[in-house]
């Protein structure tokens, strides 16, 4: 599949990680590691295996250890980094698209997935919306019961998976929501704007996916990150 050559990916890192204190004390959330490497190095090279070759890395906390991370790693990436101290994630947004012509992709610097990039983008040009977002099954990690006004349990359900789904970022940008992105002042009533003027689609990620924003999530993701990048 051919991409445009402008495409970027903006990579979202400016966040505290105050649910995992005390290891974001001295480290932003994505440098956190996983296995031997951080949370940033398996998204850059999922998208690299995709051939998404441009690169905005979005800081604000602890924005110069992601620099330095970054020019270690990565010295011959494409890539810019735009550090917008600590503000809103829309406002992050907006201070990236001065660098962006085009259709971008963006991701949270704290989730790890295996989504299909290209059946990605396949999805999107096929419903022509002007934004797609990645959604995941929610399933509930406890037994659930519906009971009656008597007390009686009338079902019960083992971890179940709940019909809505969850929102895990890869969201797919086209050059015409620029401006809707620039006149709002707010991600979420953005995305509502989209979905009354029908211009949100969905696409369902059906793999893998770990959002890190715990201890516990953090020790799962220690134990499953082989079977997330294969």
């Amino acid at each position: 599949m051919k991409y445009q050559k402008n495409i970027y990916a903006i990579i979202l890192c400016g966040g505290k990680g105050l649910r995992l204190r005390p290891i974001t004390k001295d480290i932003p959330k994505p440098l956190i590691k996983i296995g031997e490497k951080p949370i940033l190095f398996y998204i850059i090279k999922h998208l690299l295996k995709y051939k998404i070759k441009n690169f905005i890395i979005a800081t604000g906390y602890k924005s110069k250890k992601i620099e330095d991370f970054m020019i270690n790693t990565f010295p011959s990436l494409n890539y810019k980094i735009v550090n917008s101290g600590n503000v809103a994630i829309l406002d992050r947004i907006k201070d990236c698209l001065q660098y962006i012509e085009g259709d971008f992709i963006l991701n949270y610097g704290d989730t790890l997935s295996n989504i299909n990039i290209e059946k990605l983008i396949e999805f999107h040009n096929k419903k022509s919306s002007h934004v797609t977002i990645t959604s995941f099954p929610i399933t509930i990690p406890f037994g659930v019961m519906q009971l009656n006004q008597n007390g009686i349990v009338k079902d019960f359900q083992e971890k179940p998976t709940l019909q809505e789904v969850m929102n895990i970022g890869y969201y797919y940008f086209t050059t015409a929501s620029h401006d809707k992105i620039k006149k709002s002042n707010d991600l979420v009533k953005l995305i509502k704007s989209l979905i009354k003027s029908n211009q949100l689609k969905c696409y369902q990620h059906k793999g893998l996916h770990i959002t890190i924003n715990t201890v516990s999530e953090l020790e799962y993701a220690q134990k499953n990150i082989r079977s997330i990048f294969k």
